[in-house]
């Protein structure tokens, strides 16, 4: 529990933080685009860890309600596909899309809803560890 409350949790919300303000920065300053991409790879490594950590707890005894630690968890699993969705607007991904009316967005474009979607992920993303973190009791 120690790992988890004193190294894992911290690190979950420190890297939100830096995907927030990677996300913000790329709002403003599209050719941060390429860093926001390197810094979503880390929000993948980060929910791993924090993923594979928590089930160890769980499974070691933890007192936690599983079935709501759980639903967090699979919650913050499931906001990462998020991160990176203005690629559905590209145009490799339209041409894939027989309908005339999708949208197809220049880079620019792909780079702001990027960084618009890793603010909220991120913001998302902590609140779910703090739920986590509550639950395990180690908030």
């Amino acid at each position: 529990m120690e790992l988890y409350s004193g190294l894992i949790y911290p690190a979950v919300l420190v890297w939100c933080a830096v995907l927030a303000a990677t996300g913000i920065v790329t709002m403003v300053w599209v050719r941060a685009h390429r860093v926001l991409q390197g810094v979503v790879t880390g929000m993948w490594i980060v929910t791993a860890i924090q993923l594979v950590t928590v089930l160890v707890l769980l499974i070691s005894g933890n007192d936690a309600g599983i079935v709501l630690t759980l639903g967090y968890l699979l919650a913050s699993v499931a906001l990462i596909p998020l991160l990176g969705i203005g690629r559905l607007g590209a145009p490799d991904a339209a041409a894939l899309d027989p309908d005339p009316n999708r949208p197809v967005l220049q880079p620019d474009q792909i780079a702001r809803v990027d960084g618009g979607a890793a603010l909220i992920i991120a913001i998302a993303a902590a609140v779910l560890a703090w739920r986590v973190a509550v639950l395990l009791g180690a908030a």
